[in-house]
């Protein structure tokens, strides 16, 4: 499809559920809280440059998207000529922090503006750079792609697991470069290591598991509608989602926690460790079948993604296993700084376990190291890498195939994050003994989800009162846009989208 027109007021008016910039009053209708949005607008102007540079455009900037364009501006041959954010405030701050620069930091002008569309159009633009939230990924790959624009796309690529196969499409039709924000595939240790896995070093692996222990305490209760920050245009921050009000304290960064926007720490720290435990089964297909055991556990506040969570993923000779946990290692330390727990000593990071020992690869994917069956380290890899100039290097030579995270990847292991969420979003309650019958027959699963189980009773989560939800299973048709015998999951693989934002 072509990219998208840039509506009139009276076009935009009549298409959209909620009116545009300004504070959304709790007691009013999205139909009453309508107003026209601003015409679209830019402001100041970039510096020239060479013929030859790459210029790029960073769409989203409160958190991830200042490394991007900080990542992008460092880079010889490159700069960075607009922003793009739909809160105000946020792009005057980060426009000014351009401008001034700062120790180790250039300082350059952009151009601004709260519209991606206004940057599909122009000849000047070459790549746009998306951090916005999960939400959006897929429809603002889709329409830059579309537009004839390179696209560097956080994780994850996509919201649902349809979408991702619709970049991979806009990127092939369009003939344009797409990667995926994982950049762990970029660190030398981690390509050493699994370059290591590949070549048989640890002999027949047994499972690859990725491990998100990460502190994730309550977002607050849902109390009812709040306001919107006025410098903040809602209905684009929505998107493709249908109108909803804002029902937690923040709206910024919690948005990963409701499952309309974001996709739970599977998707979100998880999907780093996902992608890394795909890549060392050499996994490049869809999974077939998943099953999960989890829930919200330990609080009750806004959020509807599980906090704790165990998703089995049958890849064929080995399984992918996945652990998040939210909660602190105990009790106590929910008093605390939340100490968390550690598996053969880590805590956010990934295992493959084989018959000749195991290989551990860091969160920080600065290194990685092989232990074997005795528990004594063998070998060790260190090195980080450079996932913005990876970008750079295969947009420059038009090539994919230099591309460490392409976008195929990057769609695959997202994903695997979503049919993990699906699973529990489909599931029951159910009590540990069903459970415990309901997996006997899969030790690796079996020895996860006891781990889980100890980790809930050190902190002190009555299992009677609030059960886990023992996640469907699901078949997985290889083309990823079926579950066998399950139209109600299939019709779940696919979303609707709220017209002007539709791709």
């Amino acid at each position: 499809m072509k990219k998208p027109s840039i509506p009139s007021r009276r076009e935009f008016i009549a298409a959209t559920a909620v009116g545009a910039a300004g504070a959304i009053l709790p007691s009013q209708s999205p139909a009453a809280a309508q107003s026209a949005p601003p015409e679209p607008e830019s402001k100041a102007t970039p510096p020239s440059g060479s013929s030859d540079d790459l210029r790029v455009a960073v769409v989203g900037l409160r958190g991830r998207g200042w490394n991007h364009t900080m990542g992008f501006a460092r880079l010889p041959g490159v700069r960075v000529v607009a922003l793009c954010d739909v809160d105000s405030d946020v792009l005057d701050r980060r426009a000014a922090e351009c401008a001034a620069g700062g120790k180790n930091r250039p300082a350059f002008e952009v151009e601004t503006t709260g519209d991606v569309r206004t940057l599909l159009d122009r000849d000047d633009i070459d790549v746009i750079s998306i951090a916005t939230p999960n939400h959006t990924h897929s429809m603002l790959a889709c329409w830059a792609l579309d537009a004839g624009k390179h696209v560097y796309c956080e994780k994850p690529v996509s919201h649902v697991v349809e979408e991702g196969q619709r970049i991979v499409d806009a990127a092939k039709r369009n003939g344009r470069i797409c990667a995926s924000g994982t950049q762990g595939r970029s660190a030398s240790s981690v390509r050493s290591a699994i370059d290591f896995v590949h070549s048989g070093g640890l002999g027949k692996v047994h499972c690859s598991r990725g491990l998100c222990y990460k502190p994730r305490r309550s977002i607050g209760a849902d109390t009812g509608p709040k306001f919107v920050p006025s410098s903040i245009d809602y209905d684009r921050w929505l998107g493709p989602v249908a109108y909803q009000p804002l029902d937690r304290r923040q709206l910024h960064y919690d948005w990963h926690w409701n499952l309309a926007t974001g996709n739970g720490d599977l998707g979100n720290q998880g999907i780093h460790q996902m992608d890394i435990a795909r890549w060392a089964l050499d996994q490049g297909a869809m999974p077939n079948a998943v099953a999960s055991v989890g829930g919200r556990l330990g609080y009750q506040d806004a959020g509807d993604s599980p906090n704790t969570q165990v998703a089995i993923f049958d890849c064929g000779e080995a399984p992918l296993v996945f652990e998040v946990r939210g909660l602190p290692k105990d009790k106590a330390s929910q008093s605390g700084k939340w100490e968390m727990d550690r598996y053969e000593g880590q805590s956010i990071g990934n295992i493959v376990h084989g018959e000749n020992g195991m290989v551990r690869i860091s969160n920080s994917y600065s290194w990685a190291d092989f232990i074997d069956g005795d528990g004594k380290k063998q070998q060790e890899w260190k090195g980080g890498g450079d996932h913005f100039a990876n970008f750079v290097e295969a947009v420059r030579a038009d090539d994919e195939a230099i591309l460490t995270a392409p976008i195929v990847e990057g769609h695959l292991s997202s994903a695997f994050c979503h049919l993990g969420i699906l699973s529990h979003q489909l599931g029951d309650a159910a009590t540990p003994s069903e459970i415990d019958v309901a997996w006997a027959d899969d030790p690796i699963a079996t020895d996860a989800w006891n781990r889980m189980r100890s980790h809930l009773t050190a902190n002190a989560v009555d299992l009677s009162a609030t059960p886990v939800v023992l996640g469907r299973p699901l078949r997985v048709q290889a083309s990823g846009d079926t579950i066998i015998g399950d139209p109600e999951a299939t019709a779940m693989l696919v979303r609707n989208c709220r017209e002007p934002y539709s791709f």
